[in-house]
């Protein structure tokens, strides 16, 4: 039940995001997902006829079952009284003994069964409890940080499966994150992107293969110490009830003049100072962290072209002296970066500059063409009206 929910919540809020208001326009997503929303609706109202079918057979059941043994119990008395002389107080005693004795039966098989739904939600717990740990945190090799951020991940043949699923989600990945370099990786949605960056950012260990970070295997490190290393934008995220200050520098304990430099690098800084608490205003939002590695999950999806094209401007001076792994569906907003990865299937189908990539006239080439004509076509038909 918790699955069908999920679709169609997800798929409520994308259909009422405004961010994305523009990508169902051009791309003419409405009916997709109207026919996605339906489809998830009937799968799940069919869900709940079929688990009402079986209350209703076992309530069905339970009254046959209490009718048959009640009305056999009454039968026999009534024989008893009528054939075999039974006196009134002792078919009154013998009645109400098995009327007592049907709602002893009735409760124990009641609490039998309370307790065993209740024993699969402390079964829940407890797997969560003992699930293995994969990462090891106090006992793992400590990892200072360098001041110059000379960094390099490498992703050694590595594959990914979800628990469950029947193929691998990421296939034999080879890559490796050089310092200072400006990575992008793109592709169709399920091409694996956003698993890759989970395993670059040690959220996710590899089902094969090795993460190393400058020769070593990041399973070795304390792994508190490697998320340290990343500051990360995804397309989900969770807001943290406290100031505009403490969002951006994600702790109670900040530099307010980093905090200044973040903001003013997001373009940011006039909107904040507008306000009358400034930086001590209470929002709840994560945006920036000081650390050698960037990692944008499609962070532009909720903006306008506007905003989306200043952000673009202002990457290389956000992430100068770092290295970035910059996720997206819309190729155009690659260009800056200095490797594009080209996913599909979980596997890595070209490699390049996004000039490079344009040469190869491959998949990319394609899907960058397929996109920049709906541009073209909407640009037309808002200067025709």
């Amino acid at each position: 039940e918790a699955e069908y929910i999920h679709q169609m919540a997800y798929l409520l809020n994308r259909a009422a995001d405004f961010g994305a208001a523009k990508d169902i326009r051009i791309f003419g997503l409405r009916f997709w997902l109207e026919e996605l929303y339906s489809k998830t609706a009937r799968e799940f109202t069919a869900f709940h006829r079929k688990a009402e079918n079986v209350y209703i057979w076992a309530g069905i059941a339970d009254l046959t079952f209490t009718f048959l043994r009640n009305g056999a119990v009454y039968a026999y008395l009534i024989y008893l009284v009528l054939y075999r002389g039974l006196d009134v107080p002792a078919f009154l005693l013998y009645f109400t003994a098995a009327n007592s004795f049907s709602g002893w039966i009735t409760g124990i098989l009641e609490g039998l069964g309370t307790l065993h739904r209740q024993s699969l939600d402390i079964s829940t717990v407890r797997e969560c409890l003992d699930y293995p740990e994969l990462f090891r945190f106090k006992d793992g090799l400590t990892l200072n940080q360098d001041a110059k951020n000379n960094y390099e991940i490498v992703l050694e043949n590595v594959s990914f499966r979800y628990p469950g699923a029947e193929t691998d989600t990421l296939k034999n990945i080879n890559l490796t994150l050089h310092p200072g370099e400006n990575l992008a990786v793109v592709g169709l949605n399920g091409a694996g992107k956003t698993t890759l960056i989970k395993i670059i950012c040690g959220f996710l260990d590899p089902t094969k293969g090795q993460v190393k970070l400058n020769g070593t295997d990041i399973r070795n490190y304390n792994r508190k110490d490697y998320y340290k290393l990343f500051s990360a934008v995804f397309q989900d995220f969770s807001l943290l009830a406290g100031t505009i200050a403490e969002n951006v520098a994600q702790t109670e304990n900040f530099d307010l003049k980093q905090v200044k430099n973040c903001i003013k690098k997001a373009g940011l800084l006039p909107k904040i100072e507008a306000l009358p608490d400034k930086y001590q205003t209470f929002l709840n939002r994560e945006v920036y962290k000081d650390a050698p590695f960037i990692i944008l999950d499609e962070p532009t999806a909720a903006l306008d072209s506007i905003a989306e094209a200043d952000i673009y401007q202002k990457y290389d001076e956000m992430t100068k002296g770092k290295s970035s792994v910059y996720i997206s569906h819309r190729l155009a907003s690659t260009r800056f970066c200095s490797r594009i990865l080209m996913l599909e299937q979980g596997e890595i189908q070209e490699e390049g500059t996004h000039e490079e990539l344009l040469r190869q006239s491959g998949k990319y080439a394609a899907l960058y063409e397929v996109q920049s004509k709906y541009y073209r076509e909407g640009d037309e038909e808002n200067e025709d009206k």
